[in-house]
């Protein structure tokens, strides 16, 4: 089925060629040329707003345009995203000493696709129903104060004010995101019931946006297009013609439609099939490190794995480097702790004490009288080298007395049960959006959080997660970030396994990939050679 998304383009007006074909990296970037994208994934829906696909993200991020950008610099040919920012929908911004004042001045050309001016009663509404409507982002907003509706004032329609109830080291980092990106609140509201008063069933498939991209159709299962705004502030910055998502959810279709010249750029790409697209000439593979995690869960409130001295053996007993080297084929970091090397204040290098080691491992399980152990461990299907990972974890923990019985789930099956919590071993992997060490261990470690999977508790671990998140001093953050992690390597509620590095590969001729806090590509910086 073609849907069309109005409210989103306009009617008639199309800047994509279907018969466009890749460059070859001869010749000069040609602005109006559409990049050719195959992601592994299908848009499931489009409300900024909610959980949904890793396509669905890709387009949100470039439809909706948050108060502040964050900045790149190029690194080994692509765009690694910075600690700096500069502005987006706001042209400027001011930030009071004490942090409890934000005046935001927005750009007076910003417009939507069809014509409207963005102004801060839209600003307002995204806020708004980010605090009040649906999804996830009141789990966001406490990191920056930010939690009432009187906390925005709008005193005119190109000035935004928020009054954060205090000052947080995160605030200008969390306006980058691409969920505070503005929404047409007139567009939205035109779509309100009583029943659904954000308009939450019209923005499931409708987009208003107000970024350098329109969605000009959506072709489930097949793909979606992206065309430029004729109304973006920025769009003489915009270096192609538009982009064509393709949704090719085998990745060696993905890798064959690449070589072959049939698209531009993939990503998702599994580590078995790197070497060869970076043996082909005709190809670029964009490799950066990634702050994405995978651990070995292991729920803290089930036995064995109550016990500490049973989670520290078998942290022991991993085969660390096999599953980099043989698993990820080396495109891997040890995660060497809850945050990985990329991550700033990473401590995993100082304090890491579990090198493989099956006689200490041997040693912790007899300490702790635990004989004739045995656990299932749940991995999901649609992941293969979770699978693959899982063998080797299996028999190592076999070498040191305990018995694995791995059992490989549908993902419907595999997230109710995580999300029940009721796993006793699992493989899991997790990426922060603001790459915050805080904000990563708040959500994965906290007591209580949802997403602490393993259940993990302790109090004076809580307490640091609370200190540290606000402080302000840059070192005595990093110091308290590092006694945090002491804790959590220290009691092993995971075993920490790796952290992936973040791969993109793409036709030579095409430039501008990037690499932002969430990972997801942001296309006004491609270009490509026809």
């Amino acid at each position: 089925m073609s849907l069309v998304l109005t409210g989103a383009l306009v009617a008639g007006c199309s800047a994509t060629d279907p018969n466009s074909s890749p460059g070859t990296g001869d010749g000069q970037a040609d602005p109006d040329a559409v990049v050719n994208v195959a992601l592994g994934s299908d848009i499931d829906l489009l409300d900024p707003h909610m959980f949904r696909t890793d396509a669905a993200y890709v387009v949100t991020a470039n439809v909706y345009a948050p108060l502040l950008r964050q900045q790149f610099e190029e690194v080994d040919g692509a765009l690694q995203g910075t600690d700096e920012y500069e502005g987006g929908l706001a042209e400027t911004w001011e930030i009071s000493e004490d942090g409890r004042e934000a005046v935001f001045n927005l750009r007076t050309d910003a417009e939507f696709a069809d014509g409207t001016p963005v102004t801060s009663a839209d600003v307002k509404y995204t806020f708004e129903r980010a605090m009040l409507g649906p999804g996830y982002i009141t789990a966001l907003l406490p990191f920056v104060g930010i939690d009432k509706p009187e906390q925005i004032e709008t005193p005119d329609d190109h000035t935004v004010v928020l009054r954060p109830s205090f000052k947080s080291p995160l605030f200008e980092r969390f306006m980058t995101f691409q969920v505070f990106g503005a929404i047409n609140s007139a567009e939205a509201e035109k779509h309100a019931t009583e029943d659904d008063p954000w308009a939450t069933e019209w923005m499931k498939d409708n987009v208003t946006p107000s970024d350098a991209y329109q969605v000009a159709e959506v072709a489930r299962g097949r793909e979606t297009v992206l065309e430029p705004n004729p109304n973006y502030w920025g769009a003489d910055e915009v270096k192609n013609g538009g982009v064509r998502l393709r949704v090719v959810p085998d990745p060696d279709q993905r890798v064959l439609l690449l070589r072959s010249g049939d698209v531009d750029l993939v990503d998702s790409i599994p580590p078995r099939l790197v070497p060869q697209l970076e043996e082909d000439p005709a190809l670029n593979v964009f490799r950066l490190p990634s702050s994405r995690i995978t651990y070995l869960g292991m729920n803290n409130k089930i036995a064995p794995f109550d016990d500490e001295r049973v989670r520290q053996a078998i942290s022991y007993a991993i085969p660390y480097q096999d599953i980099i080297d043989k698993v990820q084929y080396g495109y891997a970091s040890l995660a060497k702790g809850p945050v990985p090397p990329a991550m700033s204040s990473s401590a995993g290098e100082e304090l890491w004490p579990y090198e493989t080691n099956v006689e200490k491992a041997k040693e912790l399980l007899a300490e702790a009288g635990a004989t004739n152990l045995s656990t299932e461990f749940v991995v999901r299907q649609a992941i293969p080298q979770d699978a693959e990972a899982a063998v080797f974890i299996q028999d190592a923990l076999r070498e040191i007395g305990i018995d694995v019985t791995i059992e490989r789930v549908p993902d419907a099956v595999y997230f109710q049960r995580l999300n029940e919590h009721s796993l006793p071993m699992f493989l899991h992997d997790w990426f922060s959006w603001g790459e915050d060490p805080f904000f990563q261990m708040s959500f994965l470690l906290k007591s209580g959080a949802f997403t602490n999977y393993a259940d993990y508790s302790n109090p004076e671990f809580d307490a640091l997660l609370e200190e540290g998140t606000f402080e302000l001093d840059p070192e005595k953050r990093a110091e308290i970030s590092r006694q945090a992690q002491e804790i959590a390597i220290e009691e092993a509620p995971w075993a920490f396994l790796y952290s992936a590095d973040y791969i993109v590969a793409a036709r030579q001729g095409v430039t501008g990939v990037t690499r932002p806090f969430d990972q997801t590509l942001r296309f006004e910086h491609l270009s490509k050679s026809e």
